[in-house]
């Protein structure tokens, strides 16, 4: 049964209850306006469904939920770098907060039906990432869903900092589906050796997908029969991404279900990285909807 939480709209419950796997603690958010579902390990929201709408959010049907694991869908943040390591590509791919526990530091209802949570993570430095740094992540959740994130540096250096939301949407005919708000950005092709190309005309996914555009405009539109509505703010890099028929045999948790979703994320990754003095805190914001 489901612990109650200090809200009615807000129930603690976990990955067995909801999907059938024991390991990973979630929160259940239940309005008039919205229902959602939340992993407290990345603070990584699994699902999102408006009143009335399709589903916001593409979660794997192999999804896996194992402790200190990756969890396939949704919108994982990956921080404190994007992608490989480019120092050390040893290290976990996609930084370490996702796969970390985090604190559900506040839960409150807003005037016009919104409910807004806030999950807070601070590192204290490791062998992965040496520099202490604090992560606050603010979910609000409606009849859209708006994120907002702050990230302070709290070690005694300057550091880079590269991250992304790795936002995962469920799509109808990959074949059919077109991004739309990219024209004419350079960008690199992480499958051509990370070259530089323009986009030309709408993104289309006919096999593999993996581009990191850079000076991306704050608005793109994804296609597809409930198109989505992305807007974000502070984020200078979109990165979009789909495996292809090929490379998703080797992704266990994707396999044939390569066809029902695209990654269009939002952040700032490799130029656009994030150079913070110590002591000093960046934001960004991103507004979903469809």
């Amino acid at each position: 049964m489901s612990e109650r939480l200090q809200a009615d709209w807000l129930s603690r419950t976990d990955s067995g209850a909801l999907y059938g796997e024991p390991g990973l603690e979630l929160l259940k958010v239940q309005t008039r306006l919205c229902r959602a579902v939340i992993a407290v390990q990345g603070a990584q929201l699994l699902e999102f469904q408006a009143q009335g709408r399709e589903p916001l959010l593409w979660l794997s049907p192999r999804a896996q939920f194992r402790e200190g694991k990756p969890v396939r869908g949704g919108i994982p943040l990956c921080m404190p770098w994007f992608g490989v390591n480019r120092r050390d590509p040893a290290k976990p791919k996609h930084g370490l907060v996702r796969n970390a526990p985090w604190q559900l530091s506040g839960a409150r209802a807003l005037p016009d039906g919104e409910v807004e949570l806030v999950f807070t993570y601070d590192h204290a430095g490791n062998v992965l990432f040496s520099t202490p740094f604090f992560c606050e992540v603010t979910m609000a959740l409606g009849r859209g869903l708006r994120l907002q994130l702050a990230l302070q540096n709290r070690g005694a250096e300057r550091t880079e900092f590269s991250w992304a939301w790795h936002t995962y949407f469920p799509v109808e005919e990959l074949c059919k589906v077109e991004v739309r708000g990219l024209e004419g950005c350079e960008y690199l092709d992480n499958t051509r050796d990370l070259q530089r190309f323009t986009q030309e005309g709408a993104l289309t996914f006919s096999g593999e997908v993996d581009r990191i555009y850079e000076q991306a405009p704050e608005r793109q539109q994804i296609l597809t029969r409930a198109p989505i509505e992305a807007r974000s703010e502070n984020c200078h890099s979109v990165i979009c991404w789909n495996p292809g028929a090929e490379m998703a045999e080797t992704l266990e948790d994707v396999g044939e279900h390569y066809r029902e979703y695209v990654c269009v994320e939002h952040g700032n990754a490799f130029s656009h990285s994030w150079q913070l003095e110590p002591g000093a805190m960046a934001r960004a914001s991103l507004h979903l909807q469809r």
